[in-house]
């Protein structure tokens, strides 16, 4: 139904953090000053406002089905553009799903959650992030155990951020705890070592959410070097949702160069 639009979007807390451009469009909406979970604008060709909605989505009476929900979604979405002239669209193919990369060295993260009443992240996340210098000088091989700090990972651990907690703004007030780096062994043609510890979350939402998560990390590395070859782990921890525990797990892993 969208195809023959270009489609953009913005996401912020509240009208004050607007860009000037954003702003100006919502303010040719007219919208209430008040907060908006979602709103949705069309312009024309030259950016001249055309309709707007304040769609309402109502997972609760709809059992938080995604079906029924998104069909309801698609007629509110109908009716704001039910008097525009909307060019027919073309049926294009089904695109190829890939995951995302890093230029160079990277790693991926996969963020899932188990079954829980709001159904979250029924589909994975998945953030690609670079392996910088910090990160790997702190994870070259240990001749002997070591500690590490959280901080020492935080290109990677900020990223473990459970992304239905809508009233922050998508970050940490902290995340804290000390890692133990220490060798695990080596077979014919490579050593290994292991990460492992538990790690505080402070979110920076308004009930200053925060869970314990154990982190447990296997690197890989050639007999020649003390540089990491590769990298696999796992984060698992609870976050609390309203009357709700839900258990999500982050699976970290080195990306091909």
């Amino acid at each position: 139904m969208l195809r023959p639009f270009i489609v953009t979007w913005w996401s912020g807390r509240n009208v004050e953090d607007m860009p000037a451009d954003i702003k100006a469009v919502y303010d040719a909406a007219k919208f209430p000053r008040m907060p908006i979970n979602i709103a949705l604008v069309v312009l024309d060709e030259h950016g001249k406002h055309l309709s707007a909605s304040r769609p309402i989505v109502k997972p609760g009476t709809m059992r938080f089905d995604s079906e029924s929900m998104g069909k309801d979604f698609k007629r509110q979405l109908d009716e704001m553009l039910g008097d525009l002239d909307i060019p027919k669209a073309t049926t294009a193919t089904q695109p190829k799903l890939t995951l995302p990369e890093v230029c160079g060295s990277g790693v991926r993260i996969y963020l899932t959650a188990e079954d829980n009443r709001l159904r979250h992240y029924r589909t994975p996340i998945v953030e690609a992030v670079p392996v910088s210098e910090s990160i790997a000088k702190a994870l070259r091989y240990p001749t002997q155990a070591r500690t590490l700090s959280a901080k020492d990972l935080m290109p990677w651990l900020e990223q473990i951020y459970p992304a239905a907690i809508m009233d922050g703004k998508g970050g940490f007030r902290s995340i804290e705890g000390p890692l133990t780096l220490k060798p695990a062994g080596s077979s014919a043609t490579h050593r290994y070592a292991i990460v492992e510890g538990e790690l505080l979350f402070e979110l920076d939402n308004t009930g200053r959410t925060n869970y314990r998560g154990d982190l447990a990390l296997v690197i890989k590395y050639p007999l020649a070097t003390n540089e990491m070859e590769s990298l696999r782990g796992v984060c698992d921890f609870t976050v609390p949702k309203g009357t709700e525990k839900i258990r999500i797990q982050a699976a970290i892993e080195t990306t091909p160069e």
